[in-house]
């Protein structure tokens, strides 16, 4: 049986669902999916700028010795993980999703240490609400 192509009614109903979005929700999901992309592909290929943020950070925070041994292996590793997590974000730049790696940029808030998106946390929020304040009658 050959190949139909879409009937009109069904090229109709995509018609009227993309002009149903709201030009708000079009306007988040091109900077969201651009920003996914151009951090994904920045990521993917300068993910080695690890290296020597982390040696410098690592310094900063020790010493010159420890920033140059443990920094090189901290920077190792977060290479591996921001190129990584930057094949994902370019290969899934369409689905409207926050970029995994955190600053999106390598460059960006270069003292502050990477992290992996949500998917990747130990469950542990970086802004967790304070428990509510027992009642003195809750115990009665």
């Amino acid at each position: 049986m050959p190949n139909k192509p879409l009937s009109v009614p069904a090229l109709l109903l995509l018609a009227g669902i993309g002009a149903a979005m709201p030009a708000a929700q079009a306007d988040d999901y091109g900077t969201t999916t651009t920003l996914k992309l151009g951090s994904g592909l920045s990521n993917l290929t300068l993910g080695w700028l690890e290296i020597p943020k982390n040696m410098i950070n690592t310094s900063n925070q020790t010493n010159v010795l420890f920033g140059i041994s443990g920094g090189l292996f901290k920077g190792l590793l977060h290479t591996v993980g921001r190129t990584l997590t930057g094949a994902v974000d370019f290969l899934t730049f369409p689905v409207p999703t926050e970029p995994i790696a955190h600053p999106e940029f390598v460059w960006q808030k270069f003292s502050d240490e990477t992290s992996y998106g949500p998917a990747f946390t130990s469950g542990t929020f970086k802004d967790p609400k304070p428990a509510p304040a027992a009642s003195p009658y809750s115990k009665l």
